[in-house]
């Protein structure tokens, strides 16, 4: 069997196998390309159960692109809240705003032409390409790496530059002209459920008989553990800075740091902290009390581990609310958020674990006072 042949035949048995057993996710009952390009900004770094509804419920609030374009923040932030890495949802309007003003509400149709949309990667485009204009180009994820590397036994230098080109060589050789999406697909609908990372489920495979890893038993070996960057510890302090006559907190947009571009309570040093503390000196109808619970999080290679204080603000007979905030130094511009309501505006999760320290507080204060 030649070479065109025999790339010819893992196309039509993955495909065989993908039209049996694909799993119906809501993004293909009907091929829609704006849904494919939401869905696969969303999956990013995501699991599907966390995905699925929260896909359904941003396509429903906004269907189109144009809807995508014009939405406002916070609308946008309540959508993508529990996902995650909220830099994709920003990404994924610029993008909106530029087919719907730049290009006049028309998708491009091809991985060229996505590749100019601004936010839209290598993968995305592939993925786009492929599943909605039919374009014969390969997509490479995790899953993807993974089966190649299995089939051809790759237990070294995987990941790398010339390891990933190896393998995007391999998936382009074999890629179906005739159904390139549904190839895509397939290659990473089998790499999350039964090609898996541990305990891989060989003898479902389809690819079983052509696979030099199951061939030579070290599929466990096959692709090596993915170098990790090294974790990060960081020290953070959480200001809840509470205006108790209209019962509001205090949200900031972060404009530096790894949490750059995300709103939420604002974020200290402990020097900063200090500083603060100082500066509260002068302003004696001001107190910053430090509530005895701590919080942890984990972001990508952060490992985050803080405090959190409680400043209650007001208006003086000297100063405005906004004179006091500038006075203190903590970071501009601020708005106010009712407490109420807060747990609706709460975009991540770290912000989430440290109202749930504010409540208790709050709360408290509010029954002894």
């Amino acid at each position: 069997m030649n070479e065109c042949q025999n790339a010819n035949e893992y196309a039509k048995e993955l495909l065989a196998w993908y039209d049996k057993h694909h799993r119906p996710l809501p993004w293909r009952q009907k091929i829609d390309i704006y849904h494919t390009w939401v869905c696969e900004v969303m999956s990013q770094q995501t699991t599907l159960a966390v995905v699925i509804p929260k896909f359904s419920e941003f396509v429903k609030q906004l269907p189109t692109v144009y809807d995508l374009a014009v939405c406002d923040e916070d609308t946008l932030r309540q959508l993508w809240s529990g996902l995650g890495y909220y830099a994709r949802a920003r990404n994924l309007k610029k993008g909106a705003v530029f087919i719907a003003e730049k290009l006049e509400g028309r998708f491009p149709q091809s991985y060229k032409e996505w590749l100019e949309i601004p936010g839209c990667g290598l993968y995305t485009a592939s993925v786009i390409a492929s599943v909605c204009c039919n374009e014969k180009v390969a997509c490479v994820d995790g899953n993807v790496t993974r089966v190649v590397s299995r089939l051809l036994a790759l237990s070294k230098d995987v990941w790398s530059s010339s390891g990933q080109s190896i393998i995007r060589d391999f998936a382009k050789s074999i890629i179906s002209a005739e159904r390139p999406g549904d190839f895509n697909q397939a290659m990473m609908e089998l790499g999350a459920t039964i090609c898996r990372k541990t305990k891989p489920l060989c003898l479902l495979c389809p690819l079983r008989s052509r696979c030099l890893a199951f061939e030579k038993n070290c599929t466990e070996l096959c692709p090596p553990q993915k170098p990790r960057r090294d974790v990060v510890d960081v020290e953070l302090f959480a200001a809840i800075v509470w205006r108790k006559a209209t019962d509001t907190l205090a949200f900031v947009e972060r404009e530096k740091g790894f949490l750059a571009h995300t709103i939420g309570f604002p974020l200290m040093s402990e020097l900063e902290v200090l500083e603060v503390k100082t500066k509260l000196k002068s302003l004696e109808h001001l107190q910053l009390v430090e509530l005895p619970s701590t919080f942890a999080h984990s972001i990508t290679h952060h490992r985050i581990s803080g405090n959190a204080f409680v400043v209650e603000i007001e208006d003086s007979k000297s100063d405005t609310v906004e004179e006091v905030w500038q006075k203190l130094g903590l970071p501009q511009p601020f708005y106010w958020v009712a407490r109420d309501a807060i747990a609706t505006k709460l975009a991540t999760s770290l912000d989430k674990k440290i109202f749930q320290l504010a409540a208790k507080f709050l709360c408290q204060f509010l029954r002894s006072s």
